[in-house]
């Protein structure tokens, strides 16, 4: 009866959640492609798709490969519109919340703190926005929290005499974490509170078999990545972020970066906390619930190792870094919110608990309906709590969610007002816009950020018309000194611009046909 009940609350998580982000996006016009990262895995799937079907190695990609194959076994299938990958993000995205459930309910968390868990991840409003576009956050997640249900099944089995049921449970954990890993590098980092868990859990004996068949597993989902990293110039694990780390970035806020100069609000220790406190994330009214969940696994060990490392190891990476990204500590929200349904799980049963403060008459009647109302009264307190914050956290995430989309609508916009006042064939150098304009327009475009004033100079024609569509506070701020700041200084200098028009925060010029110097 239990398992049935279970898996009928889960099925209810999936459902609303899969009715919050359709209530989100089904009213907008967003395909889920925006900035330049998504059109590149847009882009790298089709390419990928394209070698494999060619027989060929494919071309070089920034980021590991997890992600755009998924997307090209997903277009293969179903076609390759850009809606296509939305939709695999959005299922991934809700099939956490009833993960969360799961794996909550594995770890012996009664079913109101495990159905509070699941809310939680539901309403968070990074989760929310990442469910609808083109990007690896929740694929990655996805996989790490279906590991983490793996790997607590293999946990719960130990006692069993289940061998291959339980050896079974551990391999499909491992490959998932490593397909986490190659989708967000950042998630090999649980390769080692994982690993913690599952040699406690054995004790003073190596289970060697069970051990060698998932590292097997896992180096088989790494090895096409392995061998992929060996020809492809982009970093892996020397990557601008590994190498800039340092402890003193925990209390800075000005960084200058591959990416250029930036001034934050908030220190990086701070900032990359919000998945503890920040209502875009958890309302901070479940913060004090967070501790005392933490609290409530101090005799579960094993677990507990799971959790803190899953949370901890991230942050101390992430607060470490010379740069700020609100998608980055998505990372560490389902533990978080397991503790925090924990926490609320045991202060329902401190509220409820049988001990009376005054006597009662000496009628077993009245006892039981006292501890039936303390009970429900118990009941009653948590529940509200859970809908008082998780209405925060929705209210906080909608707008949110609706500023974001109309802001990646108006670059779209933008690209699409820049293609009506450029005529057909012009060359049109731009930063920002560059694969939003390839994507939906048939200029020829160049990325300012890859040229140099030899490359303008080379490509420069008198009888070509030339036009550059900026968001020029950006340029003179984030990318001082920097080659976007060097090749519109020399456009500007050199040929000299034309102001044509402003849509939102971009200005088109026309190149004018100055000599060069």
């Amino acid at each position: 009866m239990s398992r049935r009940v279970d898996l009928t609350l889960a099925l209810g998580l999936f459902v609303a959640a899969l009715l919050l982000r359709l209530m989100v996006l089904l009213p907008t016009r967003f395909d889920g492609l925006y900035g330049q990262d998504s059109y590149a895995y847009y882009n790298f799937a089709e390419e990928l798709r394209t070698a494999i079907s060619e027989g060929r190695a494919p071309g070089h990609f920034f980021w590991p490969l997890g992600y755009p194959a998924v997307l090209a076994g997903t277009f293969t299938i179903f076609g390759s519109e850009a809606t296509v990958g939305q939709i695999l993000n959005v299922l991934m995205g809700t099939a956490l919340s009833p993960l969360v459930y799961g794996l909550a309910r594995l770890m012996a968390i009664g079913q109101l703190g495990s159905i509070a868990a699941g809310i939680l991840m539901m309403m968070c409003g990074q989760a929310l926005q990442s469910s609808i576009v083109l990007m690896s956050d929740i694929p990655a997640l996805f996989w790490a929290t279906t590991s983490a249900v793996m790997l607590c099944l293999y946990l719960q089995k130990m006692k069993s005499g289940e061998q291959t049921a339980r050896a079974y449970s551990l391999i499909i954990a491992a490959m998932l974490l490593a397909l986490a890993g190659i989708t967000r590098w950042i998630y090999l980092l649980l390769a080692l509170p994982y690993g913690l868990a599952v040699l406690i859990s054995w004790k003073d004996r190596i289970r060697w078999r069970d051990g060698l068949l998932a590292l097997a597993g896992a180096g088989l989902v790494l090895m096409p990545q392995l061998l992929y990293s060996r020809t492809n110039p982009a970093p892996t694990l020397n990557h601008a972020w590994v190498e800039g780390w340092s402890p003193t970035n925990f209390s800075s806020k000005t960084f200058d970066n591959v990416d250029g100069h930036f001034e934050y609000k908030e220190i990086n220790a701070v900032y990359y906390a919000q998945p503890f406190y920040d209502v875009h994330y958890l309302a901070p009214l479940f913060t004090p619930f967070l501790l005392m969940g933490l609290w409530s696994f101090r005799r579960k060990r094993i677990h507990l190792v799971m959790l803190e490392g899953w949370v901890l190891l991230p942050y101390l990476f992430l607060a470490g870094i010379p740069y700020q990204n609100i998608r980055f500590p998505l990372i560490v929200f389902p533990p978080v919110v397991i503790l925090v349904g924990a926490g609320l799980d045991a202060v329902k049963h401190w509220l409820g608990r049988r001990n009376q403060p005054h006597p009662l008459p000496d009628s077993p009647n009245w006892r039981g309906r006292i501890n039936i109302l303390r009970s429900y009264m118990a009941l009653l307190i948590v529940v509200g709590i859970l809908v008082f914050g998780a209405g925060q956290m929705w209210s906080k995430a909608s707008g949110n969610i609706s500023q974001f989309i109309s802001n990646q609508q108006r670059d779209k916009d933008a690209a699409q007002w820049a293609d009506q006042h450029i005529p057909p064939g012009a060359t049109l150098y731009t930063f920002g816009l560059t694969l939003t304009l390839k994507h939906y327009t048939d200029l020829q475009v160049y990325e300012i950020y890859y040229e140099t004033p030899d490359t303008l100079a080379a490509k420069w024609d008198v009888d070509q018309n030339d036009y550059l569509l900026l968001n020029v506070w950006n340029i003179e701020n984030q990318w001082v000194g920097r080659e976007p700041q060097i090749v519109y200084h020399w456009l500007r200098d050199q040929r000299g611009l034309r102001e044509l028009g402003k849509y939102g925060y971009y200005t088109l010029y026309e190149v004018e046909h100055g000599k060069v110097g």
